[in-house]
């Protein structure tokens, strides 16, 4: 369905954000692991596909002898989609410890920080291919570039002033620089917390080339509060435009870039264009939008940008040079609580596979978890082509595409890993964790994902790093 409440904001209405710009170096030395079989980052590229291309042992014939091959038990809750680059598997936990694994779980390094850790992993290679760097944030606002071999300390920075300044997002590698979204923790923060994005320069420090606030000092002086990015960007190196999405102002006034999808100049941070979605929302309706904002082409050759809505349920499909609405579509009913498409989908051969909860089918006692769904839209948003549902399961993690095969963490009364046919949504094979948030990732034949849920239910379940495979 087309819908007719988007308020879209050209660059011109938007100078006065604030951005600060320093010289990033003129020939970066970091870049991405060029194995597409690897998984360095939390949605596997930058364009936000969530999709291994590569991937040949799972099948959608072979996934049904999946089982846990080994788990590696952590201090703390593992929200993140594991990294997996050259054999060596990374996550953070919200103890505050990064680790590095082998393939077969044996633990090679593990490095304490500030605060407890609920993104994923970017893994660089340095120059030559050479030792590069896993770069991740923590709920304490700071992010951390550590040493690849050995999780030594290279640089740590906290480019956002405020005190209940919180990384949730991931960080990308756009041209040789870091992009990471800034949001907070947003009961400490009503009234004072302004929402950025930030471009990093590992090579030097991880000084700030540039950061855009989402709240201008005027509309903050005026009371505004929040826009937060507590999604992960995504990146059009044609275009050199960085895509966020952000979530709902604490208090009002409120601004025209809450719940919104924004652009910004990747060399610059200068906003390109904002499209909001729900008006002046101050936590009444908390319609953020945490999914990542995925670059993508559709059949008729036009350039998108799409991305699912919290509470609202509505999947949306942007032109990615202009903002404007193309089409959008009820993916999951809209319930007030509900959460709606909670966290990242995925696409897949012009398939986007959305993912959240089925308010439709209500529990019966506060102590029965809602309903998860996965849902298998036409990219374009014109139509859906299947749905699966689990049962008092909600699916609030990332979603993961590998070789005709969906994967999949919903959490409830029983925490399962789902691995569906992409084509059918038919069931293939399901395999029982502990309580887990994280969303999974497929590389070289092993599917990894995080499990425990105290840190975000206080509802205590096994914590770890789990490989699940053949």
């Amino acid at each position: 369905m087309l819908r007719s409440s988007c308020v879209f904001t050209s660059a011109l209405a938007l100078l006065s954000f604030t951005v600060l710009a320093q010289n990033p170096r003129s020939n970066p030395t970091q870049t991405i692991t060029q194995d597409p079989n690897d998984w360095p980052m939390y949605n596997h590229d930058v364009v936000g596909t969530r999709f291994n291309p590569a991937e040949a042992t799972l099948t959608p014939e072979s996934v049904r002898g999946l089982k846990i091959k080994w788990i590696f038990p952590t201090a703390g809750d593992v929200f993140a989609t594991p990294s997996v680059v050259s054999g060596i598997v990374y996550a953070g936990d919200t103890s505050g410890s990064f680790y590095a694994l082998t393939i077969s779980g044996a633990l090679l390094w593990k490095t304490k920080v500030n605060g407890p850790i609920t993104d994923s992993a970017l893994l660089t290679n340095g120059p030559g291919g050479t030792d590069g760097m896993v770069i991740f944030g923590d709920q304490a606002g700071y992010i951390y570039a550590l040493k690849r071999s050995t999780g030594d300390l290279v640089w740590s920075v906290h480019p956002n002033p405020n005190a209940t300044a919180a990384i949730f997002g991931s960080p990308i590698l756009a041209n040789g620089q870091v992009v990471i979204g800034i949001s907070s923790n947003e009961g400490k923060a009503k009234g004072t917390f302004r929402g950025s994005v930030v471009s990093l320069d590992p090579d030097n420090k991880g000084n700030v080339n540039w950061q855009t606030y989402l709240i201008t000092e005027d509309e903050q002086k005026s009371g505004a509060s929040g826009a937060g990015v507590w999604s992960t960007p995504t990146y059009d190196a044609e275009s050199d435009i960085v895509y966020v999405t952000t979530g709902n102002n604490y208090a009002n006034p409120a601004t025209t870039t809450s719940d919104a999808f924004v652009a910004l100049n990747g060399s610059s941070g200068k906003i390109v264009w904002t499209q909001q979605f729900v008006k002046d929302d101050t936590g009444t309706v908390e319609a953020d939008i945490g999914d990542s904002p995925q670059v993508y082409t559709l059949l008729d050759g036009e350039k998108v940008v799409g991305a699912g809505e919290k509470e609202t349920g509505v999947y949306s499909v942007l032109d990615a040079a202009d903002g404007r609405l193309v089409r959008s579509i009820q993916a999951v009913p809209s319930c007030a609580g509900s959460e709606g498409l909670f966290a990242d989908s995925a696409i897949s051969n012009g398939v986007v596979f959305v993912n959240g909860v089925n308010c439709d089918i209500p529990s019966k006692s506060p102590l029965i978890p809602p309903t998860g769904a996965v849902v298998a839209l036409k990219s374009d948003a014109s139509k859906k082509l299947w749905n699966f549902t689990s049962f008092f399961a909600p699916v609030l993690s990332g979603v993961a595409v590998a070789n005709g095969v969906v994967y999949f963490h919903a959490s409830g009364i029983f925490s399962v890993l789902y691995a569906l046919d992409a084509n059918t949504g038919q069931m293939l094979a399901g395999v029982l964790t502990s309580g887990a948030i994280s969303g999974p990732s497929v590389s070289h034949g092993q599917i990894y994902v995080g499990t425990g849920t105290k840190f975000a239910s206080g509802v205590p379940t096994p914590s770890g790093i789990v490989a699940i495979g053949l």
